[in-house]
């Protein structure tokens, strides 16, 4: 009770509590082999003894366990941070391959981060992907590298860098059993949709030659006015990486329409 009635005391005297200390410097932390890296979060302008300022980010290269004070120049506020020594084993890739997806087989760790960049590029440590010891991945035929360590912890080891030269992708299935119906005087095109695993991203449409669909359709089914005479229609299936299929065909004459409306 007397506790409560100083402070309601003070607050009514307004006098208020003790001040509370800023947060120390925002930033994120980590080491992989040899480096260590440390990344501010927000706009700041960082002071670390012994590190260098690349891209965005301090650097030092260092193997041993470390700690280090970090101080923020602006709000003048700092914290102390400690990190553990390199990891000396690197992982091994037993096998890596491109066949549509890409394939990888890792040994050496329970988990990996894998970090894609250009070739002879390096690339962003706080922007990796978690994977286990067998990774498919999703299909890329351009030319790029993954660099590869093992997970201890908090620390990753010294990457290995896998990298895959361009390649033209392969074509997307030709659309199967293309056919058509009327309905209220359109005609409607259809067809079996891609069973590729998103590896289609949509289809298009030729009349006589001429590319009647702006972009890729999602949908397996067109619609159309009625022709008035003789019309072949294409359909392509394009791929995610812009490669299109083997046309499928199908000619539509008088006569089918005129049984189609069972005139």
């Amino acid at each position: 009770m007397l506790g409560f009635l100083m402070a309601f005391s003070l607050s009514a005297c307004g006098i208020k509590g003790p001040p509370v200390p800023p947060p120390p410097p925002d930033i994120s932390l980590k080491r992989i082999g040899d480096y260590i890296y440390i990344k501010p979060n927000v706009h700041q302008k960082l002071e670390i003894k012994g590190f260098i300022y690349q891209n965005g980010l301090y650097v030092r290269k260092d193997k041993s366990s470390l700690c280090f004070n970090v101080k923020d120049r602006f709000t003048r506020t700092s914290g102390f941070y400690c990190i553990p020594p390199a990891i000396e084993k690197t992982p091994t890739v037993v096998k890596y391959y491109r066949k549509f997806h890409i394939h990888l087989y890792l040994k050496g760790f329970e988990t990996y981060r894998i970090y894609k960049h250009k070739i002879d590029h390096g690339f962003d440590p706080f922007d990796g992907e978690l994977i286990k010891s067998i990774a498919t991945l999703p299909p890329d035929f351009s030319s790029f590298c993954y660099s590869i360590t093992g997970v201890f912890d908090s620390v990753e080891s010294a990457p290995k860098e896998v990298c895959f030269q361009k390649q033209i992708p392969p074509l997307p299935k030709t659309p199967q059993n293309l056919n058509f119906s009327i309905y209220k005087n359109k005609l409607y095109l259809y067809w079996e949709p891609n069973q590729d695993n998103g590896y289609t991203k949509g289809y298009v449409v030729y009349k006589n030659g001429i590319l009647i669909t702006k972009h890729p359709i999602k949908a397996n089914v067109f619609v159309d006015r009625l022709p008035k005479g003789f019309t072949v229609y294409k359909v392509q299936a394009v791929s995610v990486f812009n490669s299109k299929s083997q046309p499928a065909e199908i000619s539509i004459t008088l006569k089918a329409l005129k049984q189609m409306l069972g005139l």
